[in-house]
Parts: C-alpha cells; structure tokens; sequence
C-alpha cells in the first residue's frame, strides 16, 4: 500500500489485529456495519396513519421508526413523542392524518459498507442510539444501535 495512503488509511480507520497460529500480529481490515447488521429492519410505510404507527410502535415495544417508500428507500423518521406532539397537540384525528407528518426528514444515516467505527462517532457527535444503515441507493439494510457496536467492541477485544 502507498506510503500516502497507509497514513490516510490508519488515520480514518480503527485497525483490529490479532495472533496468528504462529504468534504473527496480523492487521485484519476494518469491519463494516453490513457484517454486524442482523435481518431486516422494521420500518413504516409512509401511507401508514397515525394510529397505525403509534399502535406498531407499541406493539414492537419501540419509540422509533424508520420511514421508507414503496421502494424501501428512507424518507425519515417518525418518533411517538414527535407524533403525539405534532398531531395530537393540534387535535388532529389520528386515524387519518399520515404518519408522515410528524416525520424527522433530517434522519441521520449511516452505509453499509462504512466502518463500525464511523458509526460510532456519528452516534457520539449526535447524541444517538441507533442509527438506519443505507445503501447507497438510499434503501433500508438495517438498524446499527449502539449495543450492537459494544457488543461486537467486546467480541473483538477478547
């Protein structure tokens, strides 16, 4: 590897290194969070109700929801708290307003072939505890939280 490109590489990246059989530090390539997102992740269609989203969220016992189109590209988040103080709080009729506007359309976002590390300090820098993981196309891979990350922090610690 370039000189130039080994310092920018090292300076971005959390490098993992273990043993080898024959005692050798060996340098394994950053994980990525598409090796630590599990199955599909929960989301809301953006033509759900109010009603809908808020009995869904009780029902997965969650206060938070990714929205995705028809194609499964995100459009959002939606939040019980946001929704019962955006709808609820105007005497809007939650079977018929959308879910939709209570939606967070300035969801912070993470791709599937960024690095656990990277998701971890966008998660510390906002304050968060979970975060969509993306395509580049924009659709829905998975939730990273942050238990996730101390889960597999640990694993590759030991």
């Amino acid at each position: 590897m370039e000189a130039w490109l080994q310092k920018r590489f090292h300076k971005n990246h959390t490098i993992m290194k273990t043993k080898s059989a024959i005692g050798q530090v060996e340098e394994l390539a950053p994980r990525t969070l598409k090796e630590i997102v599990h199955g599909e992740a929960k989301t809301l269609r953006s033509e759900a109700s109010v009603q809908e989203a808020c009995d869904e969220l009780r029902s997965e016992g969650i206060t938070w929801f990714p929205v995705t189109d028809k194609n499964g590209q995100l459009l959002g988040t939606v939040s019980e708290s946001e929704l019962n103080r955006k709808v609820g709080g105007f005497g809007h009729d939650p079977k018929i307003e959308f879910a939709r506007t209570g939606m967070n359309r300035k969801t912070v976002y993470c791709f599937e072939d960024q690095t656990i590390a990277e998701a971890e300090r966008l998660m510390r820098a906002g304050d968060l505890r979970r975060l969509p993981v993306l395509t580049h196309e924009k659709r829905m891979v998975g939730i990273v939280t942050l238990e996730d990350i101390v889960r597999e922090q640990r694993a590759t610690n030991s």
